[in-house]
């Protein structure tokens, strides 16, 4: 009874409207064209309540939204092995951008004995740090501005210090 009421309520709308742009337009061509538009509205209004009972809008819906619990359990694990790739990742970008650095200061400077860490946050170089070793002549000025320059950082983020002769000659 409320689908009938509500397919009624529709048909008077749409037929008022078109009698109103029916009043207000003038005749020629455009006013064909809008009688035919308003018709296909109200033929698209008296097939709505067939379309419902062919096609139950709920039932699909049912479907749709029903998932089971394997597949629940299936997406937190993916989540799970998502987060550790990842990480994986976060650390192989970071591996590889102290290696990059590291390549960088043994073709332009007389530095060996050294390391690079560098600090990234969210795959962003924060921050580089490189530790030399006491015998090493170091240019600090040229090599952070170098950096500065390359990695497109403020020269006060490029740390340089120079700590105790160790066995390790590159890290």
């Amino acid at each position: 009874m409320d689908l009938i009421r509500t397919v009624m309520l529709n048909v008077l709308v749409i037929v008022f409207l078109t009698t109103i742009l029916d009043i207000l337009l003038p005749e020629g061509t455009m006013r064909r064209y809008v009688k035919m538009t308003m018709g296909f509205f109200v033929v698209m209004t008296l097939l709505q309540p067939v379309m419902q009972i062919l096609h139950p809008e709920g039932l699909i819906q049912q479907w749709t939204l029903a998932v089971p619990e394997t597949a629940q359990s299936t997406i937190a694990v993916q989540g799970e092995m998502y987060d550790l790739q990842q990480r994986q990742i976060d650390q192989m970008y970071q591996e590889t951008v102290n290696q990059q650095i590291t390549s960088l200061l043994l073709l332009s400077t007389e530095l060996e004995n050294f390391s690079v860490n560098c600090v990234l946050e969210e795959r962003c170089l924060k921050q580089i740090q490189i530790e030399a070793v006491a015998g090493e002549s170091l240019d600090t000025d040229r090599i952070s501005k170098a950096l500065s320059g390359y990695y497109g950082l403020p020269a006060s983020q490029i740390i340089i210090t120079v700590g105790e002769e160790t066995n390790n000659a590159l890290e």
